[in-house]
């Protein structure tokens, strides 16, 4: 088992010393781990570089087999450990702040009902989910999808939506006049504001002021309070509690910008506990986005 722990993290990170430091070893242990395996075998696993290793094409095809062995050991000992805590099981999720508070948080009541042995341990985080390490089982992402050797589900697109506070939507009859406004940025999505803009033929405006802030629901709290106005995800805009009375939005969205996206191991795609969150979620999402 160490030996095919070693070879699953190395396969994974193609290094040596990123395995040994999941695995609390040493590089030259996981080395030796690996030369094992392949004396065993009679075949290479890796090809060795002066500064990397790559797969070879039987490490690759014994790397798949391996992942998914021991994902399935993996959910054996949850289910084992469920068994012994009254059959319920733990789900590590990593999510968006916005998504959270939008989609998650106003239908996390009806979890228990309808999968009464599941457990969220949720964080809330802007940050790259490493599903790598033990701390994340499944992440919420926006973007777009990268071949990473992770599996993308998408979840919900969106649009752009600049949004204020009601009284300031009779200033505001054309885009042009955002010229007299303090537009409200997130400093992870620099360019929402210049692509909205370009979008509606004000590529060249100039706010008269501009704030940042680091999430998108501080965006649309200043927003709220009347300090300028910022870019909302829309549909996902309408799960916000006030949304219509506490904001509300001076023109139509843009065409698509990106997607939300349910990230995970793709050994891990079929397990109980991960496929009662997919369908949970999926209806999380429709209660916002639906008619």
């Amino acid at each position: 088992m160490t030996a095919l722990m070693a070879f699953e993290r190395a396969a994974t990170h193609l290094s040596f010393r990123r395995a040994a430091q999941d695995l609390g070893l040493s590089p030259s242990a996981v080395s030796h781990q690996i030369r094992g395996l392949e004396e065993r075998f009679g075949a290479r696993l890796f090809a060795r570089g002066a500064r990397a290793v790559r797969l070879t094409a039987a490490g690759e095809s014994y790397r798949l087999v391996v992942a998914a062995a021991l994902a399935q050991l993996d959910e054996a000992g949850r289910d084992l450990l469920g068994q012994a805590t009254g059959g319920r099981t733990e789900l590590r999720v990593s999510a968006l702040p916005f998504f959270t508070s939008t989609v998650i948080l106003p239908a996390l009541a009806d979890l228990p009902r309808h999968h009464p042995g599941l457990t969220l341990r949720l964080e809330t985080s802007h940050q790259y989910a490493d599903l790598d390490s033990a701390g994340v089982d499944v992440a919420i992402r926006f973007g777009r999808e990268r071949s990473s050797g992770l599996r993308f589900e998408p979840l919900v697109e969106v649009r752009s939506l600049p949004v204020c506070r009601p009284d300031k939507l009779g200033a505001l009859s054309t885009p042009a006049a955002l010229a007299d406004e303090v537009l409200i940025h997130v400093t992870q999505q620099p360019r929402a504001w210049p692509v909205w803009l370009e979008s509606v033929g004000q590529g060249q405006l100039k706010p008269r002021g501009e704030l940042w802030v680091d999430s998108m629901p501080a965006a649309l709290e200043a927003a709220e309070h009347g300090l300028g106005v910022t870019i909302a995800m829309h549909p996902l805009i309408r799960g916000r509690p006030g949304f219509g009375e506490t904001l509300a939005a001076p023109f139509a969205p843009t065409g698509r910008t990106g997607a939300f996206y349910l990230v995970m191991r793709p050994e891990q795609a079929q397990e109980r506990r991960i496929i009662a969150f997919r369908r949970w979620l999926a209806e999380a999402v429709e209660r916002v986005t639906g008619p």
